[in-house]
Parts: C-alpha cells; sequence; structure tokens
C-alpha cells in the first residue's frame, strides 16, 4: 500500500432507483466520483450546521 492512499470504510445507502439515477446524472455533471459528490455534500451539510447553531 502507498502512503497517499487513505484508508477507506464502505457503507452502503438505500434509495430509490429514481434519486440514485439523478446522483449519478449529478455526479457524472459535475465530473466527479459519487464517493467525491457525497463528500460535498456532506461538507455543505456540517457548514449549514454550524450557520445555523451560530444564530
Amino acid at each position: 500500500m502507498t502512503d497517499n492512499i487513505k484508508p477507506r470504510k464502505i457503507i452502503g445507502v438505500s434509495m430509490t432507483p429514481a434519486l440514485a439515477v439523478r446522483v449519478k446524472e449529478e455526479a457524472a455533471r459535475e465530473g466527479v466520483s459519487i464517493r467525491k459528490l457525497f463528500e460535498r455534500m456532506w461538507d455543505a451539510y456540517q457548514e449549514s450546521k454550524k450557520t445555523q447553531n451560530a444564530s
């Protein structure tokens, strides 16, 4: 294993087929993997929580 490979944990997410298509389409539109799209969404969610808690 090289030093730049980060350990990963696979998590399963169940969603409707329609939502799965939309998620895949958005990742493709952004030119990123579904994993990267999820990371971006998670970061945005965490930031929104900080903003809400600061109010």
